[in-house]
């Protein structure tokens, strides 16, 4: 799968001379991303018109709350609140920011059904439907562009997309999260959790209730969409193993200092024998790698191909900014997919064994007693935090020793060492 669904896209003839061709844009949502869009659309009217041929013309815009000032520009009389009189706008594109489910579920098959192009930068959306989406799309002739919806600023679908030529990656994995990554390079630095959330709030890379960021739901929705570009595989069927850095970040941060690690939230999707696995967790890296070089709220994201060094992409990955400018990115392609076909099914769980890093709030003997072939325990000055390593163990293994630490009242947290570490 890839991140353009469509038969017959409607693509614009090729500028000539001084004539441009209008297109008229319905815009749902004026938030960080939406203003943030307008923003762009009018800074860049030129630079569209010079490399595109193109005018964008805003001709509805849908908001919840008409009252709320917006840093943005825009006629008044565009605004509204009704979801069925938005539907009504005559636009050849829908621009869907709103996020969530409803309406923009509804948002979105009304403009698909009707031959009419959207973009959205909807992970949630896209995961839980995306497959009967660009079904519609392709039954109704048109295209539904979702490049914005994974990276921020890093144009991670269209590299997989358009930069492997016939071929397709072997694994593709990296931080899709810019707030988690933010809130872990300041715990870095030394602030406190409540410290590294309010500047991350304060900077618009944070929501107010983070909480989808940094358990991974966020990065989880995101690498379905990988894996469908990236394997063909539909994004409502791939099971993301997920493991939440909540509620205390901090602890994998010491952790990983202590064994002489940086820790990211890391989105991984891979083939295992033609089959699928995707995770979300903390991985500890190598402080000289890529990956940790990756600071605030930038994304970083390796596609592996059999190439000698993975191909790369790094960027701005929180704030309304580059989301913005991959949508706006989205809205002036006029290219077509090429088509993909695989048979990569998905697995029913990961069956590799690797080395992970465990530590409780207990004594040594609370891990010596639980973990099989226990190796060395380390413990803090007070001997109420241990910690060990892990080898050879199944994500399935891990999961059943950490039911048995937290059934213990032991309070376990644990991390994969990438394979350059283990």
């Amino acid at each position: 799968m890839t991140s353009v669904a469509g038969v017959e896209c409607r693509e614009q003839e090729p500028w000539q001379g001084e004539t441009l061709t209008v297109v008229r844009i319905a815009l749902a949502g004026c938030g960080s991303v939406g203003s943030a869009l307008l923003r762009e659309i009018a800074a860049r009217r030129e630079a569209i018109a010079d490399r595109h041929g193109v005018e964008i013309v805003l001709t509805r815009l849908l908001v919840r709350d008409l009252e709320r000032k917006r840093d943005a520009s825009f006629d008044p009389a565009l605004l509204t609140n009704d979801v069925d009189d938005f539907l009504a706008t005559d636009a050849d594109v829908v621009v869907e920011a709103i996020g969530g489910l409803d309406p923009a579920r509804r948002i979105a098959e009304t403009v698909l059904g009707r031959g009419q192009r959207l973009v959205t930068a909807n992970k949630l959306l896209l995961a839980l439907h995306g497959s009967s989406l660009t079904a519609l799309a392709r039954r109704n002739a048109t295209s539904l562009r979702y490049d914005a919806a994974v990276g921020g600023g890093v144009p991670i679908l269209r590299v997989i997309d358009e930069s492997l030529g016939a071929g397709g990656p072997a694994r593709v994995r990296g931080i899709l999260n810019g707030t988690a990554n933010f809130v872990l390079t300041r715990l870095e630095g030394g602030a406190t959790f409540d410290q590294a959330l309010d500047e991350a709030r304060a900077a618009g890379f944070a929501e107010a209730d983070a909480s989808r960021d940094l358990d991974g739901r966020d990065a989880a929705d995101k690498i379905a969409l990988v894996a469908w570009a990236a394997f063909g595989v539909a994004p409502e069927s791939v099971a993301v193993r997920r493991s939440s850095l909540l509620p205390e970040p901090d602890r994998f941060v010491r952790l990983a200092s202590r064994v002489g690690a940086r820790v990211r939230h890391v989105a991984e999707c891979s083939l295992v024998g033609g089959e699928v696995v995707a995770a979300v967790e903390p991985l500890f890296v190598s402080p000289e790698s890529a990956l940790a070089r990756t600071r605030d709220e930038g994304n970083h994201v390796d596609v592996f191909a059999g190439w000698r060094a993975p191909l790369c992409a790094s960027g701005p990955g929180a704030g309304g900014l580059p989301t913005a400018t991959a949508l706006l990115s989205d809205l002036v392609c006029t290219g077509t997919a090429p088509r993909r076909s695989t048979g990569a099914r998905v697995a029913t769980s990961d069956s590799r064994e690797q080395t992970w890093a465990v530590e409780v709030r207990a004594e040594p003997a609370v891990l010596h007693r639980s973990v099989p072939n226990c190796a060395l325990v380390h413990t803090n000055d007070t001997a109420s935090e241990s910690w060990t390593i892990v080898r050879g163990t199944t994500p399935s293994g891990i999961a059943s020793l950490l039911a048995e630490l937290d059934a213990a009242g032991a309070s376990p947290i644990v991390a994969r060492f990438d394979e350059a570490l283990s």
